[in-house]
């Protein structure tokens, strides 16, 4: 039976379902966290001697007691610093867009744990120490922006490609949330190839919540190619993993051959050179998405869980 509604009746749902949606907006910019990154890069290759010292004040863990002020003012003359200054300032100089995206995660993060406190967030040059890119702590979330330069830029000249992809500014985010997800997760001493891969999936979900607008590839920390490489042949590895008993398997070089950052995974067949490095991280990853689409649970609470648990109830089955 077919209704018909009066022209009133439709108006009336027409400019509710406007001030419903006008409303949420309004809601959702007022629940927005405000977030500024605190240059400390900036104030300090900038400051004269007086700054200098206010700066030891306000950032005494920057300044170990045991080096004489000469120290710090050579290091601000010093040409290789001040080139990397330079560069810095010309990638982050206008940095609103980190600041958005803070913004953006930690709005989300406050909304799933509402007893989540700001941390002090401080951008420094860190001489390009790529495997520290980001540092937290309790209150402190500090930054090493000359490590998101761009993967073309000369600073990282040398470096293997696999390292490079992730030194551009678009993987600042990922990384933080990274750093937070390992927070989240309990801890617990992991022994199998499965617990080691969805330690890492349980990561990337919690990426999947906190950056729902972030592209997978910028996740997991491989380039699109390889992302694309990895969803082709998930079936396929899924398949040596089960034929090979590896998922059970506590041998430690498993981890350098399938989870580990590095140029390719290492099946030890001719499909390695084309292949994904990470492709643990990926399978885990689509077993917890998996876990989360056929059970009725939070994703905090997926956290804490057994990995076996997860893996039991996941019903992961790749078909391609």
């Amino acid at each position: 039976m077919t209704i018909f509604l009066p022209n009133y009746i439709k108006n009336l749902f027409f400019f509710s379902s406007i001030i419903f949606f006008v409303s949420a907006c309004k809601n959702e910019i007022q629940n927005k966290i405000k977030v500024n990154v605190d240059r400390f890069d900036k104030k300090f290759q900038l400051s004269d001697s007086l700054e200098l010292q206010e700066l030891k004040q306000n950032y005494p863990y920057f300044f170990p007691t045991n080096y004489p002020d000469e120290v710090w003012m050579n290091r601000k003359k010093d040409s290789i610093q001040i080139e990397i200054f330079n560069e810095v300032e010309n990638v982050f100089n206008e940095a609103e867009f980190l600041n958005d995206q803070l913004s953006n995660f930690f709005s989300r993060k406050k909304k799933y744990y509402k007893k989540f406190r700001l941390p002090k967030i401080i951008s420094l040059i860190t001489d390009v120490d790529y495997d520290n890119r980001v540092i937290l702590t309790d209150s402190i979330l500090l930054i090493g922006l000359d490590n998101y330069l761009g993967s073309d830029h000369y600073f990282y000249d040398g470096l293997p490609n696999f390292i490079k992809e992730d030194l551009k500014k678009e993987n600042i985010i990922s990384d933080i949330a990274e750093e937070y997800a390992r927070k989240s997760i309990l801890e617990k001493k992991m022994y199998t190839f499965l617990e080691k891969i969805l330690y890492h999936g349980k990561i990337l979900y919690y990426k999947d919540i906190m950056l729902p607008n972030e592209n997978d590839y910028l996740k997991i920390g491989i380039s699109q190619n390889k992302l694309d490489w990895a969803i082709a042949n998930e079936s396929k590895v899924w398949g040596y993993f089960i034929e090979n008993e590896i998922l059970f398997n506590p041998d430690i070089n498993l981890e350098k051959r399938f989870i580990d950052d590095a140029p390719f995974s290492k099946f030890f067949l001719e499909i390695d050179n084309d292949s994904t490095e990470k492709i643990g991280r990926f399978i885990g990853w689509n077993i917890v998405r998996s876990f989360m689409k056929n059970n009725n649970i939070s994703f905090q609470k997926m956290l804490q869980l057994d990995y076996k648990d997860i893996y039991y109830k996941s019903k992961y089955k790749p078909i391609r």
